[in-house]
């Protein structure tokens, strides 16, 4: 393929990458706009009313959006109170942690509702639980077992243990006193472990009331007054009133998903991998594009964990060190540190504080990664040390044994095309004569001009003089010239 043909094919494969990346981009746009709409809840409804949340997923920086979003929502629409319902396994304490400032924060009565029946409101969902003014059950439902253990349900060292304990039971006891509630059995959710029945909560008054649906429950507290904690008294009028519902949206699902440890750190790999390729064969675009998307939803992931971010200095010295083991004739050397690297990095990035800020990744995943990346720039430096050691010849000495077409005849002077090219050329003796439009073999080459051999033997010249191919000898001698 010559130049000309070499250009048009790259800027074609330029331009379908580019179109492809604005299409995507694009429906991206176009479906982050209807992901938005999809999991915004109602803006506004002018009659008397009350918002309903269900929250029934693990608590984690999605739930912490969710609700927040529904508080701000039931501000805004002028609902009467807004009711969290709630059917949770519990989840990380800095999510807790979040969800129960907004519902202190909350100018608007916020009434939470472990339902349906069978639902459990346990570990950090208890505090979601206890956090509202007015806290409820429906028949057989529970709530507690709160202790604090790691991600992967392990005890945590007994310091470390005592300080947690000592946090949380100061948050629930503050709260349970705040409300008028029982202290002191909620406090051993947390310091023994302890989870009620609904019959348990209200009769013990751990919790305010019970109800066997969300309309008994609205015209149970019909009329009560609910203090805030900014002080300001608030008379609920909830019987009969219209209830606006909203879920979880596909945005919360998406932004959930995001989130876990383990697609954050996949995504990490995606960027390393593709960052890697581009930067060891530049110019080849789509892994470099790949691997940039990969990285900004890596840090947008990353920076919603609170991760430790020392660790990630050792998550990008990993790509320094494949990129140089490309580069420099460390063998695989710097490779193996790069996975070294790669592996406490990714550990210490993600599990510092997993009882804080949740689970953190799996580390069979990590150790899996790390030797798919390790294996693939092992991979790449074998290519490359072996076409190190291959012997391209270039220049002239590349010419040599190549062919040529005669554009004129050769007499025993002409002019031959070579690679697009008219060269002077003239024949190698004892041939003479040679005609156009014929293949010959390049054997030297003398500044501009070229020195070569027909392909076939050529027709005797007119006088009949024979023309007498050249012995092997002078064959030998006229291949390996190079003047």
């Amino acid at each position: 393929m010559d130049m000309r043909h070499h250009r048009r094919a790259s800027n074609g494969v330029r331009s379908l990458v580019l179109g492809l990346v604005s299409l995507s981009m694009a429906l991206l746009a176009i479906a982050g706009a209807g992901i938005a709409c999809l999991g915004a809840p109602p803006a506004w409804a002018a009659s008397p009313h009350v918002d309903v949340a269900n929250l029934d997923s693990d608590i984690n920086p999605g739930a912490v959006r969710f609700l927040q979003q529904a508080i701000a929502t039931a501000t805004s629409d002028g609902a009467q109170a807004l009711v969290i319902v709630i059917d949770t396994p519990g989840g990380d304490l800095d999510s807790m942690k979040q969800i129960t400032q907004a519902e202190l924060a909350s100018t608007v009565p916020i009434i939470t509702y472990v339902y349906p029946p069978g639902a459990r409101a346990a570990s950090a969902g208890a505090f979601v639980a206890l956090s509202a003014p007015i806290a409820a059950m429906a028949p057989t439902t529970r709530i507690g077992a709160s202790s604090p253990v790691s991600s992967t349900g392990s005890d945590l060292d007994a310091t470390l243990l005592k300080k947690i304990e000592n946090d949380l039971v100061a948050q629930i006891t503050g709260t349970q006193n705040r409300y008028g509630r029982n202290a002191t059995l909620a406090a051993k959710m947390v310091t023994e472990a302890a989870s009620y029945d609904d019959q348990t909560a209200v009769h013990e008054h751990i919790v305010d009331l019970g109800a066997r649906s969300l309309s008994e429950l609205l015209h149970s507290v019909d009329g009560r007054s609910v203090t805030l904690v900014s002080g300001r008294s608030v008379v609920l009028h909830t019987t009969g009133v219209a209830l606006t519902t909203f879920n979880p949206g596909l945005f919360e699902a998406l932004y959930s998903f995001l989130l876990d440890p383990n697609v954050v750190f996949l995504l990490f790999i995606v960027a390393l991998i593709g960052l890697y390729l581009e930067i060891s064969h530049p110019g080849a675009i789509v892994p470099g594009v790949v691997g940039g998307i990969a990285l900004i939803l890596f840090l947008l992931g990353a920076g919603s964990l609170s991760p430790n971010w020392t660790g990630l200095l050792l998550m990008g010295l990993a790509l320094v060190l494949l990129v140089l083991d490309v580069r420099l004739p460390s063998h695989g050397v710097l490779t193996a540190g790069a996975v070294i690297s790669l592996i406490i990095g990714s550990l210490l990035f993600f599990n510092s504080d997993q009882v804080e800020h949740g689970p953190g990744v799996a580390p069979w995943i990590v150790y899996l990664m790390a030797a798919v990346v390790g294996s693939l720039s092992l991979a790449l430096v074998s290519v490359v040390v072996r076409a190190q050691r291959q012997r391209r010849p270039s220049g002239i000495e590349s010419m040599i044994g190549t062919r040529a077409v005669t554009l004129t005849p050769l007499t025993p002077s002409g002019r031959v095309n070579y690679s697009g090219e008219n060269w002077a050329a003239s024949l190698v003796e004892p041939y003479t004569f040679l005609d156009e439009g014929c293949e010959v073999t390049i054997v030297a080459v003398e500044g501009l001009r070229l020195y070569v051999r027909p392909n076939q033997p050529p027709a005797p010249p007119a006088d009949g003089t024979p023309t007498v191919p050249p012995s092997e000898k002078e064959d030998s001698q006229w291949e390996t010239l190079s003047l």
